[in-house]
């Protein structure tokens, strides 16, 4: 089962990179424009299901990318609880809980923000929400179209490829509406055939994705 999985556009946090995770923030106009051009893109794909988190900007990206569609929410797709550094920066994260933003960014699969979550705590439920997928939709006849989001994608990426989750700050990308295809195969590892695509985005990769940190 091929299982197309892709970011949510932007949003007024992820424009400016702070730590929106359960928070609820609406698309901006260009991210609803992101999200229109990966609906053209994959407007030839027959998709058999839409999943998404339960937040609502991947239901809005969801919308504009295969609209009329039924979506199915699920839980474990959501985005990082970021805690007590809900909605700040990282300068502020950083000024609030020295140490502990210290000891976070060496190790974020270990340390949590305060009230958050771990990075290995989203690695396992992110994996549990493909075997939901999988089972799901074992009878599907087309593939199927999941809306997520920056760091959740990110730590799946590093637990599907074997790399350390720690490091996916600092290893792994996810753009707005960037497009991942995962290879989900059963009795076998998910298979990462696609990552961080934003050819939709425009013709130079260089100005639709970010430069690493």
């Amino acid at each position: 089962m091929l299982l197309y999985l892709a970011r949510h556009a932007q949003t007024a946090s992820s424009a400016v990179d702070s730590f929106n995770g359960r928070g609820e923030l609406r698309l901006t106009e260009r991210g609803r424009e992101q999200a229109r051009k990966l609906g053209e893109r994959l407007s030839g794909v027959p998709f058999a299901a839409v999943v998404r988190s339960p937040l609502g900007r991947t239901k809005e990206t969801a919308d504009l990318v295969v609209p009329g569609l039924r979506q199915s929410v699920l839980e474990h797709l959501t985005e990082i609880d970021y805690g007590e550094w809900e909605g700040l920066s990282p300068d502020q994260a950083r000024e609030r809980d020295p140490e502990l933003y210290e000891a976070w960014v060496e190790d974020p699969s270990r340390i949590a923000p305060p009230g958050g979550e771990t990075a290995a705590q989203v690695a396992e439920r992110a994996l549990f929400a493909l075997r939901e997928v999988e089972e799901k939709f074992a009878d599907a006849k087309g593939p199927v179209l999941g809306i997520s989001h920056k760091a959740t994608l990110r730590i799946l990426a590093a637990a599907i490829t074997g790399a350390p989750v720690a490091l996916y700050r600092k290893r792994w990308p996810q753009d707005e509406c960037a497009l991942n295809l995962i290879d989900l195969r059963k009795g076998g590892d998910p298979f990462l055939r696609l990552w961080n695509d934003t050819a939709h985005l425009g013709p130079d990769p260089a100005r639709s994705t970010r430069p690493a940190k």
